[in-house]
């Protein structure tokens, strides 16, 4: 019996059920403050992905305006830091308490 290291066959099985890219995801995720800096990080926060699009909620409207002005080059880290094509878009909205 041949002898697979355990990244092999995680590789493997994330390819047979598609779910790379969902883990490629996560990493956006827990890597948020990384890819946007503390200071944005504490204005934003990711809640979801949907068609690859990624939903960012922001608690002001003075951030929101600023964010958007930002997203190609949040764009651009978020492709750095995950597989690229993971995520096309970002839509930003404001928080409502």
């Amino acid at each position: 019996m041949p002898f697979f290291t355990v990244k092999k066959v995680m590789a493997q099985v994330l390819k047979e059920y598609n779910l790379a890219d969902d883990v490629e995801t996560c990493r956006i995720f827990s890597k948020w403050k990384e890819i946007v800096g503390e200071r944005i990080a504490e204005h934003t926060n990711p809640v979801r992905v949907r068609e690859r699009i990624l939903y960012v909620e922001v608690d002001d409207p003075l951030w929101l305006a600023q964010m958007k002005y930002m997203k190609e080059e949040i764009l651009l880290k978020i492709e750095g830091m995950v597989k690229g094509g993971v995520i096309r878009d970002i839509r930003f909205f404001l928080h409502h308490a």
